[in-house]
């Protein structure tokens, strides 16, 4: 996440009013990386109209294996579904990479743009970017209605998943909540940035003016469903110790699992995939904590 870059702006933001600075917490790119297509998996652009009429783009890649689809309607039924919410920065075609494993383990993935990213219409800021979340998880219901919805959030995306889930869980009967170093509050993060250069210190009044109505640690006690939370100790952009706090804060069945590297670097380990993947399979930790 680019809250370096965030922070410079704060005290700017706060000229235009406390919601309209949520906005510096996004930075959307509209260029394209590369596709599913370029890593060998069959895709579907999905185009998506929000609750306030906004267009926003996201990425359906099916269950397959090596680029075919399975056809196995009984095998289907039981598959879950994962939504995935990336990271503040640039787009879906930097991130879904990410993910890009669980289709071939017959795991279908919805992987949203939020509005001003990529191919998506609009500005993102708090809390309009969770019409856009909500509009991904109706089509994921309308595709997939018996399937099993599992929500999978890194870094920003985990901050708007647990935002989701708490207020959602039940609409949209969402399974289970997988993060990746979430923050624990939007001031919080943003004093963390700060606190990296003298400079910063000279914003710091910037943060009092953020909201904390979203904060994921004032949301988590509401989640019901099983959540699986990864961080790393060595996550250089979202302190460790952020993750732990929303962690603890959380009073459904849930699992820690430090991660391994800089921030948002978890799938890239095979074995941590496999956690994920048992998690997101089971919809709980049973499968790899023993409870």
């Amino acid at each position: 996440m680019r809250f370096k870059l965030v922070c410079l702006f704060l005290l700017s933001g706060v000229l235009v009013g406390c919601t309209s600075l949520t906005s510096l917490y996004f930075v959307p790119r509209t260029v394209w990386i590369q596709t599913p297509q370029d890593v060998g998996l069959v895709y579907e652009d999905v185009y998506l109209t929000t609750a306030d009429d906004i267009t926003v783009h996201a990425w359906w890649i099916p269950a397959q294996q090596d680029g075919v689809l399975e056809h196995n309607e009984e095998q289907q039924a039981d598959a879950p579904v994962v939504l995935y919410l990336h990271g503040n920065g640039e787009n879906i075609s930097s991130h879904f990479r990410s993910v890009a494993w669980l289709p071939e383990r017959g795991v279908g993935v919805l992987a949203l743009d939020y509005r001003g990213y990529g191919a998506s219409e609009g500005r993102a800021m708090m809390p309009a970017v969770m019409m856009d979340v909500e509009a991904a998880a109706i089509w994921l219901k309308s595709r997939a209605p018996e399937q099993p919805l599992v929500v999978l959030g890194q870094s920003m995306g985990a901050a708007l998943a647990v935002n989701f889930v708490a207020a959602a869980q039940h609409t949209y009967s969402i399974e289970a909540l997988v993060l990746d170093a979430p923050f624990s509050g939007f001031p919080a993060v943003a004093r963390s940035a700060l606190a990296h250069s003298w400079i910063g210190y000279l914003f710091w009044p910037g943060t009092l003016f953020v909201p904390s109505t979203w904060d994921p640690v004032r949301l988590a006690p509401s989640i019901e469903v099983p959540v699986l939370v990864f961080h790393s100790p060595t996550d250089g952009v979202i302190p460790y110790d952020q993750g732990k706090e929303v962690y603890a804060a959380l009073r459904s069945p849930s699992c820690w699992i430090d991660s391994v590297g800089p921030h948002i670097q978890t799938f890239a380990y095979p074995d941590l995939k496999e956690a994920a993947y048992r998690f997101i399979e089971a919809q709980g930790c049973s499968s790899f904590t023993g409870d």
